[in-house]
């Protein structure tokens, strides 16, 4: 089977940690015998704007490449502002099209597969109808559940997108509820694209904290995201400031970036925490397996969240974790002992919880083999590869017989 496969997030010379769980999906899929090519529309942008913090992120002009799976790209003009939105999704439409159909002349694909609904599902859905091939898109938590509200003509595209594809996936169980609920149309819902090799127990735990600087006798407490408020960490900073009072031995490390450092960090300096709870900043993509091994839970206080694929890494490294009960959580993990789920924006449900694992070190040895445990059966990359190829290979197999019967 020939996939062309369109995503804007892809790994590239600037961010090798952009669209990795993408591009790890994509490199299984081809290890299993799919034969693909990845075209990555990129936002264009000017050599002067790269001088600007906001701009720094973009360059149209950077390689992007995965593992030897190297992606063809195509700049498309992207305005700021969430106004732009709408007429963005056509920019990549217009930007990818032309290479789209000369890649096809060259060798016919079989399938589209769209990584993403926005902005990439339009022009998946359009270049589709004009080589006659069917198209899968994958929905993701904010594409269904927030983009929608944001604008009329946005939501409007969003269920022609939908109802233009020939198959539909979800990245969680809320997202194939919304995708129904939008379209009437049922998305199978496929998650984890867990390397179960790179993302295991480390054999010796304390000699993963020395090659991180860290403390080899302290409780650590981690959380990897954006420092959003949606994601619940001023709440963590609340809680662990309470926690710290009543287990000492305890530090929190904070992986990641976002709007609310400034905050986060007054919040910290407030409660007099700087020494045990700690901004971390972003860490490399190849070294987030290792914090996960070096951690003793993870938490993740989320106000909404897909199926997040943090969690996913962290159960297979054999970490406990705490999490919100949102999203394709309580589905997935809600019947592990490897998690305890709390209310979002919870902060006593939160400490309780940080107490609870902290506090009882069997229970954590329980947790340790429940997470893995769940991991090995539902999250592994190789698994989400071969399901996704055999629903391809299904769209397919309908495609054509029904352009037969026509």
């Amino acid at each position: 089977m020939r996939l062309l496969a369109v995503t804007h997030d892809f790994p590239n010379e600037g961010n090798t940690g952009l669209g990795i769980f993408a591009a790890r999906q994509l490199l299984e899929m081809r290890r299993q015998g799919a034969d693909i090519t990845v075209l990555v529309p990129m936002v264009w942008c000017p050599g002067w704007l790269n001088s600007f913090k906001r701009w720094s992120i973009y360059n149209h002009r950077w390689r992007c490449e995965y593992e030897g799976l190297v992606a063809i790209t195509a700049p498309y003009l992207r305005l700021p502002g969430k106004w732009y939105r709408p007429l963005a999704q056509r920019s990549v439409y217009h930007a990818i099209r032309n290479k789209a159909i000369q890649l096809h002349k060259a060798k016919p694909f079989s399938a589209i597969y769209s990584r993403f609904l926005y902005p990439e599902g339009y022009a998946a859905v359009r270049i589709s109808k004009i080589l006659g091939i069917p198209a899968v898109g994958v929905g993701a938590g904010s594409e269904v559940n927030v983009l929608p509200h944001e604008s009329r003509l946005l939501k409007r595209d969003l269920v022609d997108i939908l109802n233009g594809l020939d198959g539909v996936l979800a990245s969680g169980p809320a997202v194939a509820a919304g995708i129904s609920k939008m379209s009437n149309k049922e998305a199978l819902v496929v998650h984890g694209v867990v390397d179960l090799e790179e993302f295991s127990p480390a054999p010796d735990k304390v000699s993963v904290r020395r090659e991180l600087g860290l403390a080899p006798d302290k409780l650590i407490v981690l959380y990897v995201g954006g420092f959003l408020a949606c994601k619940g960490v001023c709440e963590l900073i609340e809680a662990s400031a309470r926690v710290l009072k009543q287990v000492p031995n305890t530090v929190v490390k904070m992986c990641g970036s976002g709007r609310q450092e400034g905050k986060m960090r007054q919040m910290i300096e407030e409660r007099n925490a700087g020494g045990a709870i700690e901004i971390v900043g972003r860490v490399d993509p190849q070294q987030v397996h290792k914090w996960m091994q070096a951690s003793d839970v993870l938490v993740l206080p989320s106000y909404a969240e897909g199926m997040p694929n943090v969690v996913m890494e962290a159960m297979a490294c054999g970490l406990p974790v705490v999490a919100s009960a949102v999203g394709g959580l309580p589905q997935e993990v809600g019947d592990c002992e490897g998690a305890i789920l709390i209310a979002p924006k919870s902060v006593d449900a939160l400490e309780q919880a940080m107490l609870r694992v902290i506090g009882d070190e069997t229970l954590r040895r329980r947790m340790q083999l429940a997470s893995r445990k769940r991991a090995e059966e539902r999250f592994g990359v190789r698994r989400n590869a071969r399901i996704v190829l055999d629903f391809l290979s299904e769209v397919v197999e309908k495609h054509g017989h029904a352009r037969r019967t026509h």
